[in-house]
């Protein structure tokens, strides 16, 4: 019995709801103007993201010379690509050998 008292409840409210008409004509007057200049606005001024796509080349390029660079001008490093890690684990063998861990 509640039920249905509900749904008769609901049923009553969206009828009043879809007799009640909303004045909408303030809203849509003069839209597609106001529409047309925000797009306008918008076309107008860069968006930051397309600033820094048009600079990905630029920082591929600035990439690129800084590897041949380090790899060019620092004949001292070894060629393993695991160099810097087998070197720091040589002094922790070394230190935990000498203290007798």
């Amino acid at each position: 019995m509640m039920k249905d008292t509900a749904d008769m409840r609901l049923e009553r409210l969206l009828a009043v709801a879809r007799e009640e008409h909303i004045d909408t004509s303030g809203a849509e007057e003069y839209f597609e103007t106001r529409l047309l200049a925000r797009i306008g606005e918008l076309r107008d001024t860069p968006a930051w993201y397309a600033f820094v796509w048009k600079m990905v080349p630029m920082f591929a390029v600035l990439a690129v010379i800084v590897a041949l660079s380090a790899l060019t001008f620092n004949p001292s490093r070894k060629s393993d690509m695991f160099a810097a890690i087998t070197n720091s684990q040589e002094m922790i063998f070394a230190g935990s050998y000498l203290a007798g861990e």
